[in-house]
């Protein structure tokens, strides 16, 4: 008799500990936050589409951070350029990632995450006339998106520097067609990644015209270096948090050396003072 009475006690407890785990799982789901990422997939080898699905390393980084943060999860939303950071402002998404730099203008209306890629950056110019270094820009003639971290980095120089000045054209040209430019003399140089940019001048057969060269004296230029950020709306306070410490991690832990290496076949880590 006891035994009959211990039995269905056992078995109400143990629903009892079902429906309350049934109850803490659905709590935990509906916990979890959907981040809409706005990107144009469209810089090959950071962010870009291949037999229908996201790739690159920004793209895998996410997934990897994705994996590890269990109350959020992540998806992409392609736009184009243009309108990457019109959509964080009209709340179309959360987060924007295309290998941005950071600017003084979005510094002020953005946060940023932690860098998580240090730019490896070249000059292009014409292959009849070369140009190798940081000072050879100097007098000479760039083309320019508004707004990106090439421009501010020039900008700021010419601040400076107003003897030493680099003459800007603004324009809304894509970097292929910038950098066919550079092949009919319209414009003197890029200062652009090398890696996208060395893709587009294969992709339109400029490679016997525009070359890339290493600025040999780019250490004598520390503002001329370039990093990769994660973009988020300023209420986005939580989330720059969620990403910085995984972004910490995978600089300690070697994930970010790993996927550079992958994709860049170098290793494109910045500094731990970077994630302070």
């Amino acid at each position: 008799m006891k035994l009959k009475k211990i039995v269905p006690l056992a078995t109400l407890t143990l629903a009892t500990a079902l429906a309350f785990a049934a109850c803490t799982n659905n709590s935990k789901k509906s916990a979890v936050e959907t981040i809409t990422i706005a990107t144009s997939a469209s810089s090959n080898p950071f962010e870009f589409t291949k037999d229908g699905s996201y790739t690159g390393f920004e793209v895998e980084l996410m997934k990897k951070i994705d994996a590890d943060l269990s109350n959020y999860t992540f998806k992409f939303s392609q736009v184009k350029d243009d309108s990457i950071l019109l959509s964080l402002d009209a709340g179309r998404a959360q987060m924007a990632m295309n290998n941005f730099g950071k600017t003084p203008a979005r510094a002020e209306k953005y946060l940023y995450t932690y860098p998580e890629f240090k730019g490896e950056n070249a000059i292009f110019s014409r292959k009849s006339a070369p140009i190798t270094t940081v000072a050879g820009l100097f007098g000479k003639h760039t083309e320019i998106p508004t707004g990106t971290n090439y421009g501010a980095i020039m900008e700021a120089w010419n601040t400076k520097n107003p003897k030493q000045q680099i003459t800007i054209s603004y324009s809304g040209n894509a970097l292929s067609d910038r950098l066919y430019e550079i092949s009919t003399g319209k414009i003197d140089f890029l200062f652009a990644d090398k890696a996208a940019a060395s893709n587009y001048v294969t992709q339109r057969g400029l490679s016997d015209k525009v070359v890339a060269n290493d600025p040999s004296d780019l250490a004598n230029y520390p503002e001329f270096q370039t990093y990769s950020y994660f973009i988020l709306p300023k209420s986005e306070t939580k989330l720059q948090t969620a990403l910085n410490a995984e972004l910490k991690k995978f600089q300690a832990d070697g994930t970010l050396k790993q996927l550079s290496e992958e994709w860049f076949k170098a290793d494109r880590t910045p500094a731990a003072s970077e994630y302070k």
